[in-house]
């Protein structure tokens, strides 16, 4: 039995895609941080990772709702991805926002050896 995100198949590839291009963006940004801030950026990003990740099912009822005043564009995005779609895409963004967060702080200790 498959999981559906309760939207149309090209919509949950749009949600899909945009964490891919998201995610790519924090590891290339991840990887441009000063060992110095490491350990602050590391706990900002786990800290707002975490955040959204709680407050994704909020989040994704928001988004739809603010959507009907955005360019058309951005609406019909968010219309194709659905109520589901968007708070799967909230969730998804948190636990890339923690798991670099984490990475970045694993980075900041050095290392022994």
């Amino acid at each position: 039995m498959r999981m559906s995100l309760g939207a149309p198949r090209e919509s949950r590839i749009g949600v899909i895609a945009t964490l891919v291009v998201i995610c790519a963006g924090l590891v290339w940004l991840s990887l441009q941080v000063p060992q110095n801030l490491c350990r602050f950026a590391g706990s900002f990003l786990v800290c707002v990772g975490a955040l959204n990740v709680f407050l994704s099912p909020t989040l994704g009822k928001q988004s739809r709702a603010w959507a009907r005043s955005m360019p058309p564009f951005v609406a019909n995005f968010w219309e194709r991805s659905g109520e589901k779609g968007a708070q799967f895409l909230y969730l998804g963004v948190g636990i890339v926002l923690a798991t670099v967060g984490i990475l970045l702080l694993l980075k900041s200790f050095p290392r022994h050896g």
